[in-house]
């Protein structure tokens, strides 16, 4: 799959979909066998008129019809357009700016969502609903969800786009039924270990994983939204993770965050807005998705702990010295380094960047 990256405009004046009332009478004069009809009725750039003076209705009917019929018809038809041109002009309006609020979107569209008239339609077709409006109030419905879990500030339409392209993705895997004990047997035998510094392999993780009936989608972040979700759809859980920092070791921790949701919230939807373990007011069930992750990836909570009181004391010491008491990948020594801004230009970070998995 590809980005989006079609050329069509980016919203469709409704107008242009209407025939103005020249438009009709081009129309109704080819149906009765005219060819050229401009010249047979006289009327230059006919198909441009949207109202018609009584001489051209008169000329109009000697040529089409000679009842009062047609005049009526034409009267009230010109009537609608220009009641019909004026919404039309202030719905334009108002999807243009719908438009420059929905846009950010386009990158998940990817290529699967090209058949709209514009862009906009486009964008209406990658959230499966008939309207803008539609879009907004699901999206705030999302927002509302998030807000419950997290005190961070979020964007309604950034974080149901990319909840969306999860779904999206999670509808074409084939998955065998969810199998828990599976997927931690596969934890705790820790082969991922030897692949910490490797982005191919993380981002090997989703084809690793389908076959214990997990589904893991990786998609690109976006503004005011989150590192990390789980949701159970149909039996299975969907974790998706963000490249938001586009910090490997980020994209561990979150990963595994949301392991600890899955392993022990079955069924209970998380959306992960920051992750600090040192969170004071965290609820339980966060809480309990932190230790997990350190389990895994810390041997535990000891190594982030010391380095904070490190911190406060303004002690010093060497990152290969915690490698080796703490027996911890310097990639990780790293990611609490720079969390307790210990040594926040601390070089050991690895790049990690999803958008490039779609291109």
């Amino acid at each position: 799959m590809i980005p989006y990256t079609n050329n069509k405009e980016n919203v469709t004046n409704p107008i242009v979909l209407l025939n103005t009332v020249g438009q009709e009478v081009y129309e109704l004069a080819t149906s009765k066998g005219y060819s050229d009809v401009e010249a047979t009725l006289g009327i230059q750039n006919l198909c441009e008129l949207e109202k018609l003076n009584n001489k051209q209705l008169s000329i109009i009917e000697a040529a089409l019809g000679s009842d009062d019929q047609l005049r009526q018809y034409l009267v009230a038809f010109q009537e609608n357009y220009l009641r019909e041109k004026a919404k039309s002009q202030e719905a334009y309006k108002q999807s243009k700016k719908n438009f420059t609020k929905l846009k950010v979107v386009l990158p998940l569209l990817r290529n699967e969502f090209t058949a709209g008239l514009d862009r906009l339609d486009d964008i209406l077709d990658f959230f499966n609903v008939d309207s803008e409006a539609d879009v907004f109030n699901e999206a705030e419905q999302v927002a509302v969800l998030f807000r419950q879990q997290n005190d961070v500030d979020v964007d309604p339409i950034n974080l149901k786009a990319w909840l969306r392209r999860g779904e999206l993705d999670f509808e074409r895997m084939n998955l065998p039924q969810y199998n828990g004990e599976q997927l931690k047997a596969w934890i705790d035998e820790g082969q991922w270990k030897s692949n910490i510094e490797n982005v191919d392999y993380f981002k090997s993780l989703p084809n690793i994983l389908q076959s214990y009936g997990v589904a893991l989608v990786l998609v690109p972040f976006l503004p005011k939204t989150v590192y990390g979700a789980v949701r159970w759809i149909d039996g299975h859980p969907l974790i998706q993770i963000s490249d938001r920092n586009h910090d490997l070791a980020t994209c561990w921790f979150t990963l595994f965050h949301e392991f600890g949701h899955v392993i022990l919230h079955k069924n209970k939807e998380s959306f992960d807005g920051v992750i600090e373990i040192s969170k004071t007011a965290q609820r339980k069930i966060e809480t309990e998705a932190n230790q997990f992750a350190s389990k895994y990836l810390f041997k535990g909570d000891d190594l982030r702990k010391d380095i904070f009181d490190r911190v406060r004391k303004g002690e010093y010491i060497q990152p290969s010295e915690l490698v080796k008491q703490y027996k911890v990948p310097m990639l990780f020594v790293a990611y609490w380094l720079i969390k307790a801004q210990y040594q926040p230009n601390f070089q050991k970070r690895v790049h990690i960047d999803f958008a490039s998995m779609y291109q």
